[in-house]
C-alpha cells in the first residue's frame, strides 16, 4: 500500500468520494491507483471507510452486494479543514 500518514489517507479518501458523489471500495482503490501512482491494497481503504462512517464522515447504502459511500455534511466540514490545514503546512 502506499505510504500515507492518517490524515493524508483521510484526506485522500475524502476528497475521491467528494468529487465522484459516491464510490465503493473497489472503485476507490482503482481511482486512487491511477491518480495517485500507488498501489492500495482493498482491504486497507475498506477498514478506513468502516473508521469514517463510524466517524459520522460518510453515509453508506448496501448495493450490490458492496457498501456505497457519500460524504456526510460532517464529512464535508472535515475535509474542508483537512484541505486547509494541508495549505497552511506547505
Amino acid at each position: 500500500m502506499c505510504k500515507l500518514d492518517y490524515n493524508q489517507l483521510k484526506r485522500l479518501l475524502l476528497r475521491t468520494i467528494g468529487e465522484s458523489g459516491t464510490a465503493d471500495s473497489i472503485e476507490l482503490v482503482e481511482k486512487l491507483s491511477v491518480v495517485e501512482g500507488g498501489r492500495f491494497e482493498v482491504h486497507a481503504v475498506r477498514m478506513a471507510l468502516v473508521r469514517y462512517y463510524r466517524q459520522g464522515l460518510l453515509r453508506r447504502e448496501r448495493a450490490g452486494g458492496q457498501f456505497r459511500y457519500t460524504l456526510t455534511n460532517r464529512g464535508i466540514a472535515r475535509l474542508r479543514w483537512l484541505e486547509e490545514q494541508t495549505k497552511e503546512a506547505y
